[in-house]
């Protein structure tokens, strides 16, 4: 749940604009973005900028709001036992913003796109690999059918890379497209000004409740003291990307809050589970005994994030809540003598530059000295960590690393996979512990093969319990995603996938 720390409304924005000579107009939301965005078409598009503009345009046939997976385009679905085939009910009577119909003609001619191996949607092609064919049975309803089972496979269509797009617009537009956006969404595109702002306006055909403002302006604004200028002038409604020592400043202004979102993001201490010390799993063990989490999530994030209780983020569906590992540097210390380590060890633990790795290594440097082991941060830029850490296993001289690990589809089957199976191995994915069990394999298998949300549940608890306990990884904590926002508005948030969600967004 979104925390908010709110002061008085202001008295009025044309008081606002005469203080500060910024006129914003009322029916106008800006939003200050940190990174410029590249494509405007979803199975094009490569990050988080991308997505937020997307999601105000374009709509799938299943998507999220706040977390939740919820109906889109679809106001139905089912899957049968063997999560091989999907069976939608679409939603009757939506134009796209072109006036095009939208039907299972217009489902199956998109998806075509996408998975032609030929085509531009690379991004949304990877994401849907399992995606065999699109079959339509009425105009109204539609079945995907998979290559393999797949249980997760609706979360992975409600993902921004999966949005659709008019089939009118493709065929117009070509390899143009991703510089004009259609949607089915409550915004459509008036203009884009590259590296600078977009512009989206009120889609008055949209088949839902109709937007509350007229238009969002999506501005760049690389400088977080910058953007934060810019919030407390009145000039922008919302910032994203607020350093958490920016905080104060939000906080302490009557006209501004801090909005702290729980996200789907960890930060862990991954260890080489392949390399003596930590082939043992008792000093793997030790180590999380010896940090105080809380105590870490106080000092690097100010108390705006929350300490691992699972192997996965809490967003995630999956998420099965673990016994805490709690902070006793007496347990460590029996634990690393039991397994032979009773003077400690040295260790050299990779991780990127940067404030928060920076201070969090510190912290954990000071926590480990405490119990006998000497920590050395071994701080790279981005390219060089990623050229490291992605060695396969027989060339890779990672001893540990302080990295992130995310729920992107908002399911445990991805998070589980990429982190936690063999076959996600460097180089092909981020099992950068190269933690492998034969259990875990099947139920994460296990978990896919179903479209059965309760036996998919109790596969991944079962999973994550087995985790837990071997401990790959200092299960340390989840950083919010932190934000600023003028009390003038509400209804523009940040999304537990990282993104700002836009759709809701009214003046107060």
């Amino acid at each position: 749940m979104t925390s908010r720390f709110r002061r008085r409304l202001v008295p009025a924005l044309a008081a606002l604009a005469l203080l500060t000579g910024v006129a914003v107009a009322q029916d106008t939301v800006r939003i200050a973005q940190s990174l410029a965005q590249n494509i405007l078409s979803p199975a094009e598009a490569t990050g988080l900028p991308d997505a937020a503009v997307i999601r105000t345009m374009f709509e799938g046939l299943v998507g999220f709001t706040d977390g939740v997976l919820v109906p889109e385009l679809a106001t139905e679905w089912t899957a049968n036992d063997e999560a091989t085939a999907f069976t939608f009910s679409l939603r009757e009577g939506v134009t796209f913003h072109d006036g095009t119909a939208f039907d299972a003609q217009a489902v199956k001619d998109y998806y075509d796109w996408v998975m032609d191996p030929d085509g531009r949607g690379a991004r949304g092609r990877s994401l849907l690999s399992a995606m065999e064919r699109v079959e339509v049975l009425a105009p109204d309803q539609v079945r995907i059918h998979l290559s393999q089972p797949n249980g997760a496979f609706i979360f992975l269509l409600a993902t921004s890379n999966a949005r659709i797009v008019s089939p009118t617009a493709i065929a117009t537009y070509g390899d143009e497209l991703s510089k004009h956006p259609v949607g089915t969404g409550p915004f459509r595109f008036v203009s884009w000004d590259e590296g600078q702002q977009i512009v989206v306006e009120r889609n008055p055909d949209y088949w839902g409740e109709l937007a509350q403002v007229e238009r969002i302006e999506f501005v760049v604004v690389n400088n977080s003291a910058t953007r934060v200028a810019m919030l407390q002038s009145g000039e922008v409604h919302f910032i994203e990307s607020l350093p958490p020592q920016l905080v104060p400043a939000i906080a302490a202004d009557p006209n501004l809050e801090v909005l702290s979102t729980p996200a789907g993001f960890l930060r862990i201490l991954q260890l080489n589970t392949t390399k003596a010390p930590f082939d043992d799993v008792r000093v793997r063990r030790a180590l999380n005994h010896a940090v105080d989490k809380q105590q870490l999530v106080n000092v690097v994030f100010g108390g705006n994030a929350t300490v691992m209780t699972a192997p996965i983020p809490e967003t995630a569906f999956g998420y099965a809540q673990q016994p805490a590992y709690a902070y006793d540097p007496e347990r460590a210390r029996a634990l690393l003598a039991e397994a032979g380590y009773a003077d400690g060890f040295d260790m050299t633990v990779l991780t990127f530059t940067g404030d928060e790795y920076r201070t969090a290594g510190q912290v954990l440097q000071q926590m480990f000295a405490e119990v006998g082991v000497r920590m050395t941060l071994d701080a790279q830029e981005r390219g060089s960590l990623v050229e490291q850490i992605f060695k396969p296993i027989d060339e890779n001289p990672t001893e540990a690393a302080l990295v992130g690990a995310s729920a992107s589809t908002g399911d445990a089957d991805l998070a589980l996979t990429v982190s936690f199976t063999r076959a996600s191995f460097p180089p092909a994915s981020n099992n950068w512990s190269f933690y492998s069990d034969d259990r875990v394999e099947e139920l994460v298998l296990a978990g896919r093969r179903t479209g059965d949300p309760a036996e998919r549940q109790a596969a991944y608890a079962e999973a994550q319990a087995i985790i837990w306990q071997d401990a790959p990884w200092v299960f340390l904590y989840a950083p919010n995603t932190i934000a600023g926002r003028s009390l003038e508005i509400t209804g523009v948030e940040n999304a537990p996938d990282n993104t700002i969600d836009a759709r809701r967004a009214a003046f107060r």
